[in-house]
């Protein structure tokens, strides 16, 4: 039998997410995720794929990912081009169906090549921004098809002229005879494009307001980047709603066969204190050197320091890579706050440095085996079997003892003889 009570509620499945769908963050995490091709190694990546994921605004990519050479962003809900300034070596750039209507903060991206700026919202108002790529000097293929300001009649010329580096635009080469042409024409055409975006500008704010009053107005603008985004958050509350409903689905199906579900690692235990575990299988070795405690932990050579995340704490360490814990409980109280981590460049092994709390305090007076015995009292070193019987000798065996020794004694030393002789030795002169 089922117990009913225990069963998990089967209009829990169709409940709607308590909170609202938000646009994707760009996190280091997920930039380890796209970077399997690298071993989720970021500091050395060179291209990276971040398409179709929703991702509302650029960032992380220009600490964390120095050598990005392609960077494809293509149909997220990115608004602004920003935090791109230190990625010195990328040469394409994809941002293309995103919610972008200004060109700008492309400056520090002095290797860029290719820049793909297709079905954004960079309209008249805001066409004058290409020329903040002039100082991208290596700039040849440029795509603004899709946008807005592409509609003015005098775009391509505009841009041609504006852009002297350029040798495409919107996927057509630019002709010698077409530039020239372009280039006599840029004062004109910047006077005309002040009026055309005058004119937007004005047409821009009264649909607005239109929209305002009358949202089901079919004549107002109800394309623009909000409205993209609502209908793309809109779409993915929709799929959060049936994954969570698949996996209500499956709770269920595993309680009635009877599977338990996966609980959880626990790092600690009721009590509070830390379970020892090591579920990477890394080896590691904790010595005791008196003053300071030293953990080493064999990670993999070409594992991303980046990924590994260390925790001191007075009584354990715990070292986090690729989402696998390592966590070993210290022989000594040490003082975390003045721990150090030095990883090997050579081996990759990570060595936490960690001083007792209290350190062992030293005296200044010798062991008792290290004091030399400067008396008369010999050392007797015992080897084998030594015969005790001996050891209090009676009073008849000394004397007897001691006459044998007086009897092997040498004859004492006979005394000067003086010859009567030498008396009569006259003495030298």
């Amino acid at each position: 039998t089922v117990d009913a009570s225990r069963m998990p509620e089967a209009d829990a499945a169709n409940s709607k997410p308590k909170t609202r769908a938000e646009p994707e963050r760009l996190t280091e995490d997920l930039i380890r995720r796209k970077a399997e091709h690298n071993d989720g190694m970021l500091s050395t990546l060179e291209e990276i794929a971040l398409h179709q994921l929703d991702i509302g605004r650029i960032e992380t990519v220009n600490q964390a990912c120095r050598e990005l050479r392609i960077l494809l962003l293509q149909a997220n809900l990115i608004p602004k081009l920003e935090n791109l300034n230190r990625l010195k070596k990328l040469e394409y750039l994809n941002v293309a169906l995103n919610n972008i209507v200004r060109i700008e903060n492309l400056e520090g991206c002095e290797s860029l090549k290719k820049l793909d700026l297709t079905c954004n919202f960079v309209d008249v108002e805001e066409l004058a921004s290409i020329r903040s790529l002039r100082n991208n000097t290596l700039l040849e293929e440029l795509y603004l098809t899709g946008n807005p300001c592409a509609q003015w009649e005098g775009y391509r010329a505009y841009v041609v002229a504006s852009l002297p580096q350029l040798g495409k635009l919107d996927g057509v080469d630019i002709t010698r005879s077409e530039r020239i042409e372009a280039v006599q024409q840029l004062k004109t055409l910047e006077r005309r494009l002040v009026d055309a975006a005058r004119e937007n500008r004005a047409a821009n704010e009264a649909a607005r307001a239109r929209r305002a009053l009358e949202p089901d107005d079919a004549d107002a603008r109800e394309w623009c980047p909000e409205t993209r985004t609502l209908d793309a958050l809109e779409i993915r509350e929709q799929k959060l709603r049936q994954e969570e409903q698949r996996r209500e689905a499956q709770r269920r199906d595993d309680y009635l066969l009877g599977i338990e579900p996966e609980r959880p690692r626990r790092l600690f235990r009721d009590d509070g204190t830390p379970v020892q575990m090591n579920m990477g299988k890394w080896p590691f070795t904790i010595d005791d050197l008196g003053d300071e405690i030293h953990v080493d932990i064999a990670f993999p050579k070409f594992l991303d320091t980046a990924q590994i995340e260390a925790d001191v704490q007075p009584t354990y360490v715990r070292c986090t890579a690729k989402g696998k814990h390592i966590q070993l409980v210290l022989p000594e109280e040490v003082h975390a706050s003045a721990a150090t981590a030095i990883r090997s460049t050579t081996t990759g092994h990570l060595l936490l440095k960690c001083p007792r709390a209290r350190p062992l305090v030293k005296g200044t007076r010798p062991a008792p085996e290290q004091i030399e015995d400067t008396g008369t009292r010999a050392r007797l070193e015992l080897a084998g079997s030594v015969d005790i019987r001996g050891i209090v000798p009676d009073e008849e065996a000394a004397a007897a003892e001691a006459a044998a020794l007086a009897s092997e004694a040498p004859p004492p030393l006979e005394e000067d003889v003086v010859d009567d002789d030498e008396e009569q030795v006259p003495p030298l002169e």
